[in-house]
């Protein structure tokens, strides 16, 4: 694969995973930045996985990131589908309760450990295999598997906390039937 085609077909992956791991467009435009500079600069021959390898260049970039932070943390309230274009089919009223749901989504997953919240986006966002993850993580399979689990079962007893999301999953139970 060439340099042209490794960027172009893995950019919005690194990019909307460094923005989830450091919630700041900035920081995440450099690190994807830097994640790119120096998979281009490596020697990529012997790599089986090329997404799995990236992310875990991503990781450490937003590893590194987070502690040369010396500031307290600035809480960003969007998700990278909010970059998305919006759909001709989505009223204005979805549109905002999509963007609250998703700062609120984004306030549970900051509640997570660190490396739960990093193994559920590689898994979910990043829509890494468990290996791919495991291998992005530098971790063993069943220390993947364990994270995801706990983080799955951590943001449903956060959801359950949260009376506005869950009133929300209400409203939308209600409305399917």
């Amino acid at each position: 694969m060439g340099d042209k085609e490794l960027f172009e077909t893995y950019k919005e992956d690194v990019y909307h995973y460094c923005l989830y791991m450091l919630r700041r467009q900035n920081d995440a435009e450099d690190a994807c930045q830097e994640v790119f500079v120096k998979a281009l600069l490596a020697d990529r021959s012997g790599i089986e996985h090329l997404k799995a390898w990236l992310m875990r260049i991503a990781a450490n970039e937003c590893h590194s990131m987070m502690r040369r932070r010396t500031n307290g943390e600035i809480k960003e309230k969007r998700a990278f589908w909010l970059n998305k274009p919006l759909g001709a089919s989505q009223s204005v009223e979805q549109t905002y309760e999509r963007a609250e749901t998703s700062g609120e989504f984004e306030e549970l997953l900051e509640e997570l450990k660190p490396k739960i919240r990093e193994a559920l986006l590689l898994y979910y966002m990043a829509e890494l295999s468990l290996a791919e993850t495991a291998q992005a993580l530098d971790a063993p399979l069943g220390t993947v598997k364990s994270r995801i689990s706990r983080g799955l079962k951590a943001l449903k007893k956060l959801a359950k906390k949260n009376p506005a999301l869950s009133e929300k999953e209400g409203d939308v139970r209600a409305s399917n039937y």
